[in-house]
């Protein structure tokens, strides 16, 4: 650790204009692309759970995240946040599912194992439509991910074979009103907001000077992708094949990561069993990748003509459907809670 500490500090005395062109890259790219995408799912991810709309799931969906990851029914709508919403998303999910213990240390553990996922806005809108300027290789990245993502969750069931648990209502805290409730999810999210910018900042310096010490090695450019994937994937869309991205996407990148053991926060999980499933996920998404290239290939062309570009926010049709969907599930669940309540 001292020594990694003492090649930080050098590295920020010989290389300050790069470590000041990159944290100044990654500022840009948090209040560009990263909270307006991110925000709204962190909240919408608190509030269901803390103002107990998650406890009033349709029962048959116990069987079926039994029957695909053994968890119980209120582990679903974060399962889905996470695949939806983005890489922080689903570790603050769980985080609060914990918090408010309608799951237990070892499921939450297996939930932080494959709810790690880029969702539609960075894979279609970002990668896809910005960067690319193809949709096609946006939408063969997010069907390569969400392949990946079910694998991987139907392989946590290996973790732990016992019988399902769910926690009874009167161990769990006493839920928020929905005004308290939204009020907390905001003060959360802006707290996680202010953690994923943190490392995004850091790992942007990190990169920049990485970048600026290999300039004659473009080869080495995915390795940006391992230290932070948003800048990093950027740098490869240039000309690096499809089926890198989609790779480096399913692995996530040390920034991901760091963000992910920051906001599960006291949850004890297996740091290598979390990495084997951050490699197998890298493993996947790059083989699904090839086959779907097989089945519909894209032209080399596509790859040829791209710049360094931001995406426009006119372009985040694919990120705002999702988000529709969502606020319409929101609606509806909410509405069966207050018919629920005056029922009673």
């Amino acid at each position: 650790m001292w020594l990694l500490t003492g090649l930080a500090l050098a590295a920020l005395l010989v290389f300050p204009t790069q470590c000041r062109a990159g944290a100044a890259s990654g500022v840009f790219l948090c209040i560009q692309v990263l909270i307006p995408s991110l925000f709204p799912f962190m909240v919408l991810s608190s509030f269901v759970v803390s103002s107990g709309l998650i406890s009033h799931v349709p029962s048959f969906i116990e069987k079926l995240t039994q029957l695909l990851f053994s968890l119980p029914k209120e582990s679903l709508m974060v399962i889905l946040l996470s695949l939806i919403g983005g890489y922080p998303v689903g570790a603050k999910g769980i985080s609060n599912l914990h918090k408010n213990r309608i799951i237990t240390d070892k499921q939450a553990e297996k939930m932080s194992m494959f709810c790690v996922a880029s969702g539609p806005g960075f894979l279609v809108t970002y990668l896809g439509c910005a960067m690319l300027r193809s949709p096609k290789s946006g939408y063969i990245l997010l069907v390569s991910q969400t392949i990946s993502f079910i694998v991987l969750g139907m392989t946590t069931k290996l973790l732990n074979k016992e019988k399902t648990i769910t926690q009874k209502k009167t161990e769990r805290k006493s839920q928020d009103s929905r005004s308290d409730a939204l009020v907390t999810s905001v003060k959360e999210a802006i707290t996680s907001c202010g953690y994923m910018c943190a490392f995004v900042v850091l790992f942007a310096a990190i990169c920049e000077i990485f970048i600026y010490l290999t300039e004659g090695s473009p080869k080495l450019l995915w390795i940006t992708g391992v230290l932070e994937i948003t800048n990093g994937t950027k740098l490869l869309c240039t000309n690096h094949s499809l089926i890198l991205i989609s790779a480096l996407c399913g692995f996530g990148g040390l920034c991901v990561h760091f963000q992910v053991f920051t906001m599960l926060g006291d949850i004890k999980i297996r740091k290598y069993l979390f990495f084997l499933f951050r490699i197998l996920s890298t493993l996947i998404n790059g083989v699904i990748t090839y086959l779907l290239l097989k089945i519909f290939p894209i032209t080399a062309s596509v790859f040829s003509t791209i710049e360094h570009t931001e995406p426009s926010t006119n372009k985040g049709i694919t990120g705002c459907v999702f988000l529709i969907i969502c606020c319409v599930v929101f609606l509806f669940s909410l509405k069966e809670v207050c018919r629920m309540s005056s029922n009673n």
